[in-house]
């Protein structure tokens, strides 16, 4: 059910998965401005932040009051200013441009109210609340923030929709072209539109946003009702959402709310993987909030086990998940990388980009079961220069390579 906000009332009570992507969007935001601001030689970090189904600002958690979206993005980037400013000589000025959207009058005249309770001035520059359609509001957006930005274009949007068919795709590949540097966290509700797809294909006009030609949608139907079920209809959706969008990297994890029991997918998509690698430790962080079907290792989402739907297992991102897909890497990594090196050495950030998009692993875990190998004399590490690290070292570098151990003369004989 849709929240409701209208500024002679109180804020409407939060439910349990959405308190989960608040607590997520929050700690991601943290991560980013940290991530991004380790030169202490830096004077200004530039960051867009866009809320395009934006509400009404706050919610009530029994008695209390929880920040909404608009909030949380405030309220981060100013903790980062004071964060990252604390021990540093040379001050860092972090300068974020704020727009939050909504297509409900009464939602945005409750978020402006809020805001201006909080002390934020919602009539300068900074801050842009309007009130109208995402889609009607995009091409101001990105053109501010190229203005504000002409090189970086370094934004983060946030399309919280209600359903799988308000935001266009081609809106977010527009995003993707014009600033390449953006990020996007689309919410799409995965079980409500595997359950449309299955009662009808009369109204096509549903689904368009989506860019699904009609022998796509029998496609899809065909999968829900045959060997693999969902899980087979969500990995083909994953793919066409990425091709059709433009973004290299995501991340499909499943929230559940209680209520409905629909799973919905708290989608970042990018076209960096340290983008992708930030997102995933946020779920590893909130072990339970987040599930996903499959091994978590190249398995994951169904990859090696689509014929018997039922024995997918249930991924939380738990101790027993994290061993489960440390082993499973173990054990499938050697032949993908045995495939890869075949004719030259490959550099660790080629890998990380090769495999984010397969596995619930972080790039520490890829690393890990990569750096086991080597001290099993199973692969070797080059330096840049071409030189043979020792196999007992701690850490790799995004630039050493994986190589083949000269001594390997039966490739086929190791692990598999």
């Amino acid at each position: 059910m849709p929240f409701e906000w209208h500024p002679d009332d109180p804020p409407p009570s939060i439910e349990p998965h959405s308190l989960a992507k608040l607590r997520v969007l929050r700690s991601y935001l943290r991560a980013y401005f940290d991530r991004l601001n380790v030169r202490p030689q830096r004077e200004e970090f530039r960051l867009d932040l866009v809320d395009g189904f934006a509400g009404g600002g706050l919610f009530l958690d029994g008695a209390a009051e929880v920040s909404g979206t608009p909030l949380v993005m405030l309220e981060e980037a100013d903790q980062a200013n004071v964060r990252l400013n604390m021990n540093r000589r040379k001050q860092l000025h972090i300068n974020c441009k704020f727009y939050f959207v909504d297509k409900e009058r009464a939602h945005t005249d409750h978020l402006r109210k809020v805001l201006r309770e909080r002390g934020h001035d919602v009539e300068d520059n900074r801050i842009i609340v309007r009130n109208g359609l995402f889609e009607s509001e995009i091409e101001g957006i990105l053109a501010s923030v190229r203005q504000r930005q002409p090189r970086a274009g370094r934004a983060i949007f946030l399309l919280d929709q209600k359903g799988f068919s308000q935001v266009e795709l081609a809106l977010v590949a527009r995003i993707f072209s014009e600033l390449p540097a953006a990020e996007v966290i689309l919410t799409f509700a995965a079980d409500a539109l595997v359950n449309f797809l299955g009662q009808s294909l009369e109204t096509p006009q549903m689904v368009s946003p989506l860019q699904l030609t009609e022998s796509q949608l029998h496609d899809l139907v065909q999968h829900r009702d045959g060997n693999g079920g969902r899980a087979l209809l969500q990995r083909t959706l994953r793919g066409h959402i990425r091709t059709a969008t433009g973004a290299i990297y995501d991340t499909p994890f499943f929230i559940r709310p209680r209520q409905s029991r629909r799973a919905l997918w708290f989608l970042h998509l990018s076209k960096h993987p340290t983008a992708r690698d930030v997102m995933i430790q946020r779920h590893w962080e909130f072990q339970n909030t987040f599930q996903h079907y499959g091994p978590g290792d190249f398995g994951m989402l169904g990859w090696d086990a689509l014929k018997d739907p039922n024995a997918l297992p249930l991924f939380q991102f738990g101790e027993l998940d994290e061993q489960q897909m440390l082993t499973g890497l173990l054990e499938s990594l050697p032949s993908k990388l045995f495939g890869l090196l075949s004719e030259h050495p490959v550099t660790i950030d080629a890998l990380r980009h090769m495999f984010a998009n397969q596995t619930a692993a972080r790039f520490s875990d890829l690393d890990l079961i990569i750096l086991k190998l080597v001290r099993e004399r199973e692969f070797d590490i080059l330096n840049p220069e071409g030189k043979v690290r020792s196999r007992s070292l701690q850490r790799l570098a995004s630039t050493d390579r994986v190589a083949l151990p000269s001594t390997l003369l039966f490739p086929e004989l190791s692990r598999r």
